[in-house]
């Protein structure tokens, strides 16, 4: 069996240095090496040292040596860093998973446009959990009508995490609003701090908290009248992200064009 050659973006965050472990360790790919920031304190050491890992690969800060020699690279990164990332992919021709999260419209359009030239995977959660939440919560939606339920997502991380509220949270908003057919522009609600006026029928609205060291916890509660319903996801680990993102790169190691998805490799 041929091994897929591998590369890690921001290969020593939190997801990229559990990106490395899962990459050497697994049997279907070869770790084709991880790159930082050419400024990062630890550029040029011993990754096998960093990681308590067995690899005989650096810190690299040629991220153009990488892709070159990787069939596919897993990006989780910042959108400024991974917006750099695929301009290097489009001249490599190399495909990218992107997992950054936090990704303006304009970006979305970018990733489109470039996936005319290059494979590229994008999704904002790589749980298959998550991706299945996706598709309940349309579902649900589509079924309880926004007269008689409000939808609320509440949804929690670790203090470190820059963006808010999460990519994952604001995708379960498009589904729902997907499955209500309304436009999520015309309904999200990311504050209401400055808000003097009562809930507006058909608002879905977001609550954030940023605690510890949680990986990632989502709820999406539609409340009516007489009864709540509450569809969640709790991350206990990154592994979960981890095991997700490698499928999707070894999904995508086979493409030449195209944007794809989770609901490209699961099915719901």
């Amino acid at each position: 069996m041929k091994l897929i050659n591998i590369g890690i973006a921001g290969c020593l965050g939190r997801m990229g240095s559990e990106l490395v472990k899962k990459s050497i360790e697994d049997s279907r790919i070869n770790f084709a090496g991880g790159f930082e920031h050419p400024e990062h304190n630890l550029i040029n050491k011993s990754l096998s040292e960093i990681l308590e890992c067995e690899t005989n690969q650096i810190v690299n800060s040629d991220a153009k040596e990488i892709f070159s020699n990787s069939d596919v690279v897993i990006d989780f990164t910042t959108p400024d860093s991974s917006l750099i990332n695929i301009k290097l992919a489009q001249k490599t021709k190399t495909p990218l998973v992107i997992g950054t999260t936090g990704l303006s419209s304009k970006m979305h359009k970018f990733i489109l446009d470039a996936s005319n030239q290059i494979a590229l995977f994008q999704s904002s959660n790589m749980s298959l959990g998550v991706n299945l939440l996706f598709h309940l919560v349309q579902k649900t939606a589509s079924t309880l009508d926004d007269i008689n339920y409000d939808i609320e997502i509440a949804e929690t991380h670790h203090k470190h995490k820059i963006d808010a509220p999460s990519g994952t949270a604001i995708t379960l908003g498009g589904f729902a609003s997907k499955g209500r057919k309304r436009n999520f522009d015309d309904v999200k609600v990311y504050d209401r701090t400055s808000k003097t006026s009562k809930r507006k029928t058909g608002e879905i609205s977001f609550s954030v908290t940023r605690g510890g060291e949680i990986p990632g916890e989502h709820t999406v509660s539609f409340i009516g009248e007489n009864d709540r319903i509450d569809l969640s996801h709790k991350a206990l680990n990154r592994s979960i992200f981890v095991n997700g993102a490698i499928e999707a790169a070894l999904f995508l190691s086979k493409k030449k064009t195209g944007l794809y998805y989770m609901k490209d490799i699961i099915k719901v």
